[in-house]
């Protein structure tokens, strides 16, 4: 090509190269556009585990938390618990000969109770008997 050629063509190659400038510009704010998006739901997600873990740290500050654990020394006859020792913020549990019912009833509690479960360990030690044991914190 001539640079007569170019000069006659001048004003479309203006118009073409400021085409692909508007191309390119339009593509850049698709795909900024996508990454703002993906940037909120990723900050909307933090947001709501960090609403969790304070709703979690009040319910394990609550001092009468407690008091509701020891709920689980009462859901079954005593002649049942074999040990049930709670120190500070942490509890040790043990039961012998539970039933299908009383054992249902326990783990429910014990699951409804804002805690943390460290161990949880159920043994069937005859046709319809159980024993368990578990450690929960909170």
């Amino acid at each position: 090509m001539n640079m007569m050629t170019l000069q006659r063509y001048k004003n479309e190659l203006i118009l073409l190269i400021a085409l692909l400038f508007i191309f390119f510009a339009f593509m850049y704010k698709l795909s900024a556009n996508t990454y703002v998006k993906e940037n909120q739901a990723v900050i909307q997600k933090q947001i709501t585990e960090i609403n969790k873990v304070t709703t979690l740290k009040n319910l394990w500050s609550n001092k009468q938390l407690a008091n509701t654990v020891k709920v689980l020394k009462t859901v079954v006859p005593s002649t049942k618990v074999v040990s049930f020792s709670k120190k500070s913020k942490k509890l040790v549990a043990s039961y012998r000969n539970l039933t299908g019912n009383e054992l249902s009833k326990l783990t429910n509690k014990l699951i409804n109770i804002p805690v943390q479960i460290v161990l949880l360990d159920i043994k069937q030690s005859s046709k319809n008997q159980y024993t368990m044991e578990f450690t929960c914190k909170w």
